[in-house]
């Protein structure tokens, strides 16, 4: 059974799931920087995913107290290993070869993984 939500409830969950895709891009954005010479804002779109790591970490709180389904609830509290992940850059920026490895191997597939399973549990109160 899902609970519907009123009007700001769906528009803030409709933001969170939007910023998922946003931090996913912003992701593969930073991986394809470590190759591509082009791509030269790597560290900058990095310094962003951070950001909004820390905001979706507030938001989930919020979310926490919307929903009460034991799914949410879990996929929720599952966003510690992203940021487990995030925290093993912590201090490690200027090291390249250290920053690709965490960012291809374990931020990017830890966040990945996260962001299905969120998805999963919220995308059904974003349809009517």
């Amino acid at each position: 059974m899902t609970t519907k939500l009123d009007e700001k409830q769906y528009e803030l969950v409709q933001q969170y799931v939007g910023m998922l895709d946003t931090i996913e891009e912003a992701l593969k954005y930073v991986e394809a920087s470590f190759t591509d010479l082009s791509k030269t804002e790597g560290d900058r779109v990095l310094s962003d995913v951070f950001m909004a790591i820390g905001q979706i970490s507030e938001s989930n709180s919020l979310l926490k107290d919307m929903f009460e389904r034991e799914g949410i609830q879990k996929a929720l509290n599952a966003f510690d290993t992203v940021t487990d992940q995030a925290w093993k850059l912590d201090g490690q920026l200027e090291n390249n070869l250290f920053k690709q490895s965490i960012v291809q191997e374990n931020l990017s597939p830890a966040f990945s993984t996260w962001k299905e399973a969120i998805e999963t549990e919220l995308n059904p109160y974003l349809t009517h």
